[in-house]
């Protein structure tokens, strides 16, 4: 199963609908900070003795964004990390396979920020009068 997260940013996505089953994943057609990125779709690999990490990620590059996927196998004291082109943006997804055939992970979803309104311009903090 694949658990669906939300945080907020000022920079936030519209789109990206996710659909996915053991064997694939697809992420729809989007848009963040107004620039469209494609629908993307991706195959999950399963290895018979050890788990594989799947990380999605959305980068900058000098015409907007793009996605990098990066797949480790994590075997012994192999770990998973970033080390491609372009500047990291977001973590968009990352999907964990299991020998036994079992998959799990999460797909994490921007929404907008809204800032809240401050009464007269008085500073609160957790309820509390500043």
């Amino acid at each position: 199963m694949i658990e669906r997260k939300e945080i907020t940013n000022r920079r936030f996505m519209t789109g990206f609908e996710l659909e996915y089953t053991n064997e694939a994943v697809t992420i729809g057609e989007g848009s963040l900070d107004s620039f469209v990125l494609p629908a993307v779709e991706f195959e999950l690999y399963y290895d018979t003795e050890m788990p594989v990490l799947h990380d999605l990620y959305i980068v900058e590059d000098g015409e907007g964004y793009d996605y990098r996927l990066l797949v480790t196998y994590l075997g012994g004291d192999t770990l998973a990390f970033y080390d491609q082109v372009g500047k990291l943006f977001h973590r968009l997804m990352t999907i964990k396979t299991m020998p036994d055939g079992f998959y799990g992970g999460d797909f994490v979803y921007i929404n907008k920020f809204t800032p809240k309104e401050v009464n007269d311009g008085e500073a609160q903090s957790r309820g509390k009068e500043a």
